[in-house]
């Protein structure tokens, strides 16, 4: 019994080190949101746009503009943001040296004219009431420099997705400060933020080369003096990342997730490295033949799978079962991530909407 006890002793710790409590923006009545620019970089987002537009058009509290930073679509995404009643920037060629989601917005926030900038993601969208318990939350804080990153619930109608599970925990447990070895840092798609703090500490322009701009630019907010505050979206702010297939959710997690790995906290790949580890030596130790107290292991086993059950339903619509087979995205996560690193290795890009990143 002294195998079982050990990996319960430090997987479950280790799990929790890494996220304790996703907090989440209260319920609230709505509040007048007229300084509010909101910026939403986008390239072929004919699909998505629809759905985060109407969304704000749902609203109480309406912003100041919606401005859309049309990067180069192929696709009837400009067009389709005028319909809906956004404000459309056509980009300007991509300069050497950018990635082309820094180059949109920065060139949004340059055009915006309200005192608050939220950056929004395609992918994102408010649900009933969202916008007005994002603005409340940000204005209770009483602190007008305080920036405010929401991790949005990730709402999943398709099998395939259940398999990021890991990944949208671990991206959790790095850059939301929701465990106990971390600091709030920010996620790449939502940012509220004061213009004069965004471009006080040089906005996108600081970060224009990095593809996880968001962790860049927190570690420059937080070396200026200003609070960083990062909460989960369940019942704000929701996201379809990858309603394409298989491979589209691949490639996007294999185009971030080795740079995020890269610029993470010490604390936190020390407690992602025991927890995954344990995750793996239970499932293993379930099967060998040898036992080495397969009852134990067996209840260690599904402590760890509840321990998941508990965090990932406060990041996405992830099933039981999937928390019960974890294995399975554990092994995906653990392909995608070496796919990652070996081209990362080799100075391999992966090419995202048709460019390489």
């Amino acid at each position: 019994m002294i195998i079982p006890a050990l990996l319960g002793v430090v997987g479950l710790p280790a799990g929790f080190l890494l996220i304790r409590r996703v907090p989440t923006c209260p319920s609230s009545q709505s509040h007048d949101a007229t300084s509010l620019s909101i910026v939403i970089p986008a390239r072929n987002e004919e699909d998505n746009l629809p759905r985060l537009l109407r969304s704000i058009a749902a609203s109480v509290a309406q912003p100041a503009e919606i401005l859309v930073v049309d990067d180069a679509s192929t696709d009837k995404t400009a067009p389709i943001a005028r319909s809906l009643g956004a404000t459309v920037i056509t980009s300007a060629p991509l300069p050497d040296g950018w990635t082309g989601k820094a180059w949109a917005c920065h060139q949004g926030a340059q055009r915006a004219i309200g005192n608050h900038l939220l950056f929004l993601d395609a992918d994102t969208f408010f649900v009933d009431g969202g916008l007005d318990r994002l603005v409340v939350r940000w204005l209770r804080e009483r602190d007008p420099r305080l920036v405010l990153s929401l991790l949005p619930y990730h709402a999943m109608s398709a099998t395939y997705e259940q398999l990021s599970l890991f990944f949208n925990v671990l991206m959790a447990g790095g850059a939301g400060g929701f465990g106990l070895v971390s600091e709030p840092r920010l996620f790449g798609q939502s940012l509220l933020i004061s213009k004069e703090t965004y471009f006080a500490v040089g906005g996108h322009a600081a970060v224009r080369g990095f593809v996880l701009e968001n962790l860049n630019l927190a570690d420059l907010i937080g070396a200026s003096g200003t609070r960083i505050l990062c909460l989960g979206g369940r019942g704000t702010l929701h996201m379809r990342m990858f309603p394409e297939g298989l491979g589209q959710m691949s490639d996007s997690w294999t185009k971030a997730f080795i740079h995020g790995a890269a610029v993470s906290d010490s604390l936190v790949l020390a407690s992602a490295v025991m927890w995954i580890s344990a995750l793996w030596s239970t499932a293993i130790l379930l099967i060998v033949p040898r036992d080495y107290g397969r009852l134990g292991v067996a209840v260690v086993y599904l402590l760890l799978s509840l321990q998941l059950v508990w965090l990932a339903r406060q990041l996405g619509s992830y099933r039981f079962l999937t928390c019960l087979l974890y294995p399975l995205p554990l092994a995906y996560y653990c392909a995608v991530f070496g796919r990652s690193a070996a081209r990362r290795a080799l100075r391999r890009k992966t090419v995202w909407r048709g460019r390489e990143v």
